[in-house]
């Protein structure tokens, strides 16, 4: 095992190709660094190279090209980093190596308030995650309110906005108040400074911002 960068195969082969003395060129000759027994990939195809910051790599206008994590990539460099995918020639797949890497620390969330992952759409109440997660029309609400920024939202706006699937006049005020309560429910054993949900009758709904 290396412990510097590398490139996995991720065909049958399982083959490693160690990234050493950077920059260094990926092609299909023994003019580059690294060789690829592949009819479509150019003679000089890739690219990579160290920075102060990690690894970069880049495309050398190929003739067919290659991807990173699925998107194209072109001629400027772009970070890569440990357990990226690259697809060289639409040919080759290879994953990108890096056991130096500092893992990842899960997201907590933030340390007080209600906050929504916008990658996941988990919801963090206090740092503590809500499991299981709300159901899609109480986190559109919570989206709703979030949006806000503290402002009050009409239960007017909250109907248009949530139950845009169903015509207004078919939303009784008790639907809107059983979603309210039920999403008080969930978020109020994990709230640790002061109620976050507020309503104030005949103005709205709103996400009390934490106290600094």
């Amino acid at each position: 095992m290396t412990d510097g960068p590398s490139l996995r195969n991720t065909g049958s082969s399982g083959r490693r190709f160690e990234l050493r003395n950077l920059p260094l060129v990926l092609g299909r000759t023994s003019t580059s660094t690294i060789g690829l027994d592949a009819a479509a990939v150019s003679r000089r195809h890739l690219e990579f190279d160290a920075t102060p910051h990690g690894f970069t790599v880049r495309d050398l206008a190929s003739t067919n090209g290659t991807h990173l994590n699925g998107r194209p990539l072109g001629l400027e460099p772009e970070p890569i980093r440990d357990g990226d995918d690259l697809v060289v020639a639409g040919s080759v797949a290879l994953q990108f190596c890096d056991p130096q890497a500092t893992p990842l620390a899960p997201a907590i969330g933030r340390l007080a308030g209600v906050w929504i992952d916008p990658t996941s759409d988990a919801v963090w109440v206090d740092a503590q995650q809500l499991d299981p997660p709300l159901s899609p029309r109480q986190l559109s609400l919570l989206k709703l309110l979030m949006t806000t920024e503290g402002d009050f939202v009409s239960r007017n706006d909250v109907v248009d906005q949530v139950w845009a699937d169903v015509a207004a006049e078919g939303v009784s005020a008790e639907a809107v108040d059983a979603l309210v309560k039920r999403i008080r429910m969930r978020i109020r054993p994990f709230q640790l400074h002061g109620d976050y949900l507020e309503h104030r009758r005949g103005v709205g709904l709103r996400i009390v911002p934490p106290r600094n």
